[in-house]
């Protein structure tokens, strides 16, 4: 059966309810939306003053309305989602083989900074969780892609796609073998308090991947090991020395 991020259970769709979603040749990479976003946004989400950090990330989204309203990928119809994890909420496109990822409402999920000196995850802007997707494409190969924006207009989602993995939740032993062995990661003593708490986390060079556990990586019939939601954070220059203590 499909096994996929955030601990999602299958879940079946309608044919009706299947034709309301948007399809895949109507997606965009990560890496043009992100070059729209930041048309309409502060590229680093700093804030002013004493901002609520949530009620910033609401403004964003508003201005990213605006810009997807124009482009043409806000889907203000209602879809009928899944629960999710702690992230995201999801649907099932079973005729293209992937799943749409729908961030919680007014949220663009989690990302790692070092803005107190150590890594911390806290709520991320829309163009940082953009910009965690893109790396992890980069580290894993994976093919995440941006569908556009949705949900309740007072909570807006970001909405990705990625493909179905069909398989087992990986082993312990199975994730630091990708890791160490095939992608040339060193694995941390801890996690640093990022992710779960029995999740492992992982450098190499300028690059932190963390939140690994069995529930975010799965292992298909052939053997191939498939992370498919952990938080990989690109490290500010002089912090790759923080994790060689």
């Amino acid at each position: 059966m499909p096994l996929l991020p955030d601990d999602h259970k299958q879940d079946s769709e309608t044919e009706g309810e299947a034709r309301k979603l948007p399809g895949p040749d109507q997606d965009r990479s990560l890496e043009a939306v992100s070059d729209d976003f930041r048309r309409v946004l502060s590229a680093d989400g700093t804030l002013d003053g004493d901002e609520d950090p949530l009620d910033h990330i609401r403004e964003q989204l508003r201005s990213i309305e605006r810009e997807a309203a124009r482009a043409g990928y806000l889907y203000e119809e209602p879809i009928r989602l899944k629960t999710g994890g702690v992230e995201h909420d999801v649907v099932f496109d079973y005729a293209s083989g992937t799943v749409l990822k729908f961030t919680k409402p007014a949220k663009a999920a989690y990302v790692v900074n070092f803005d107190l000196g150590t890594p911390k995850m806290v709520p991320g802007m829309p163009l940082e969780y953009l910009e965690r997707l893109m790396l992890q494409n980069e580290i894993f190969g994976d093919s995440l892609r941006f569908v556009g924006l949705g949900g309740d207009s007072n909570g807006r989602r970001i909405i990705t796609r990625q493909n179905i993995v069909v398989g087992r939740a990986a082993r312990w032993e199975e994730i630091i073998g990708l890791m160490v062995e095939e992608l040339g990661f060193t694995k941390l003593r801890h996690n640093h308090g990022i992710g779960y708490d029995d999740s492992y986390a992982f450098v190499r060079d300028d690059v932190v991947v963390f939140d690994m556990r069995p529930a975010n990586v799965f292992a298909t019939e052939d053997g191939v090991i498939v992370p498919v939601d952990c938080i990989p954070v690109r490290l500010p220059p002089g912090k790759r020395s923080f994790f060689d203590k």
